[in-house]
């Protein structure tokens, strides 16, 4: 349930009492959109769908507690900040709130406007922690639906941390479809991602890797100025994304960040060693590529059991369940003497 939108905030707020609810809605309205959760089940089930810009939440909840709730949103967007509320006068229970990764307790009853003014400053201060770590990301892939399958639960990850997020594809995968409904196929799946999408019409099966598919590229990120780029591994089987990932590397041989993904065609030699979970994003994952509808329905890599079975197997390196690994071609932190470049927070790290 959400609030009447006000500013142009976003804020998440959990509580039980359907009652109190109804008047925090009303009283934070004015500073954006409140979505209400009854439960903090429900709550960490929307926190990877957008960049929040406060979880204001009881701590005493139904099932899983406030405390706990709070490590799932840390992990989901460890930029967001946390206002917790609580009955207990205790000041052990603000300590263990912010040691939760809270950044802020209050004990009901609260006063309305001092409630509005810590709202309001909290929202700040996420905002203040992703302009300071705002990053730009394009991911590049030959066809519709590459992108898609190698990285899309890491670019929900990059949407939900509120970075800038684009899509390139070179191709119209006319060889695999009508190249018109692949193209709106891609419209949907990036709107999915709350990516901005470019697509271009060079040739599928005969993308070079020669100086026509390296200015197209370099146009994009002339444009979009990412700070990290992700691409097609050279270990693959089809010469389209060998190509694309050859030009991709001349194209964006001044971008501090440059990561290479797998694709149905590549092959053993495919040796990742950055393995980024996907935990929170594997089913809106799923929902983009069945975007793809066309190709769904005769692509057997694209079967939604396999998905998951292969971003499981990646995850024997790591803590998570779910897992998209990447081959480092480049991993550095933008020079501070590059007006375009940002250094970024590493919510999309390592989990070696």
């Amino acid at each position: 349930m959400a609030g009447a939108r006000g500013d142009d905030g976003l804020i998440l707020f959990v509580e039980d009492d359907d009652v109190l609810a109804a008047v925090v809605i009303e009283l934070l309205a004015p500073l954006g959109e409140v979505v209400w959760a009854p439960s903090a089940e429900q709550a960490v089930a929307q926190l990877p769908a957008r960049p929040w810009d406060l979880l204001l939440s009881d701590i005493d909840l139904p099932g899983m507690n406030g405390h706990e709730m709070v490590r799932h949103a840390k992990s989901a967007q460890p930029d967001l900040a946390v206002l917790m509320l609580s009955g207990h006068a205790s000041f052990d229970h603000a300590v263990e709130a912010i040691r939760a990764g809270a950044d802020d307790y209050l004990t009901k009853p609260v006063e309305p406007p001092r409630l509005v003014d810590k709202t309001r400053e909290l929202m700040a201060l996420t905002r203040e922690r992703r302009a300071r770590g705002r990053e730009r990301v394009l991911a590049v892939g030959a066809h519709p639906d590459d992108v898609e399958i190698g990285v899309g639960g890491i670019l929900l990850r990059h949407a939900a941390a509120g970075h800038d997020v684009a899509v390139l594809t070179l191709t119209g995968g006319e060889q695999g479809g009508e190249a018109a409904a692949r193209a709106a196929e891609s419209r949907l799946a990036a709107e999915l991602m709350g990516a901005r999408l470019f697509h271009t019409d060079l040739s599928d099966t005969s993308v070079s890797d020669g100086g026509t598919t390296i200015s197209v590229i370099k146009r994009v990120i002339d444009e979009v100025l990412p700070t990290t780029v992700y691409t097609h591994t050279a270990k693959d089987v089809h010469q389209d994304h060998r190509n694309v990932h050859h030009a991709t590397l001349v194209a964006a041989r001044g971008i501090p960040r440059v990561y290479c993904y797998q694709a149905p065609s590549t092959t053993v030699e495919f040796k990742p060693t950055k393995y980024v979970a996907i935990d929170p994003y594997v089913d809106r994952k799923l929902e983009v590529i069945r975007a793809f509808a066309s190709q769904t329905a005769v692509r057997a890599y694209l079967d939604e059991e396999l998905m998951r079975s292969t971003a499981r197997y990646w995850s024997r390196f790591t803590q998570a369940r779910y897992v998209e690994p990447l081959e480092v071609v480049r991993e550095a932190d933008a020079s501070a003497d590059d007006p375009h470049a940002t250094m970024i927070p590493r919510e999309v790290a390592d989990a070696r």
